[in-house]
């Protein structure tokens, strides 16, 4: 048997969640009805965040995924991430990537071989 103390926080707890459920089935209904397929507030492309940075599409969707960013495709098919987490990714990623002497490829054992082109690496 449960005590009815044990019983009473179990069903409070179950309510907060059910609400919070609640609420996000509702705000995820608003994303996919979104008719003029708006970016939502605090994500970016990803084309135009790795643009930013110098690195290729890929390479930014591979420093995305391994370092626990947000990826989420749009209606077109083209991939949004959370910006300031994307942002604090790859400043710590590249900042810490090595470069051989008189070679133009750039290596971190989180994303493999890449190239940057200028961008805000340090």
């Amino acid at each position: 048997m449960i005590s009815s103390l044990k019983f009473n926080k179990l069903h409070n707890q179950v309510a907060a969640l059910t609400e919070r459920v609640e609420q996000l089935e509702i705000h995820v209904e608003a994303l996919n009805n979104n008719e003029s397929n708006q970016i939502p507030l605090g994500m970016s492309l990803l084309s135009t965040l790795a643009a930013e940075y110098g690195i290729s599409t890929k390479k930014a969707e591979v420093l995305a995924r391994n370092t626990g960013v947000l990826l989420a495709m749009t209606k077109n098919g083209r991939y949004i991430a959370q910006e300031e987490k994307f942002h604090e990714a790859a400043k710590r990623v590249l900042s810490q990537a090595k470069r051989k002497y008189g070679s133009a490829y750039w290596q971190h054992p989180l994303i493999g071989k890449f190239l940057m082109s200028g961008g805000q690496a340090k």
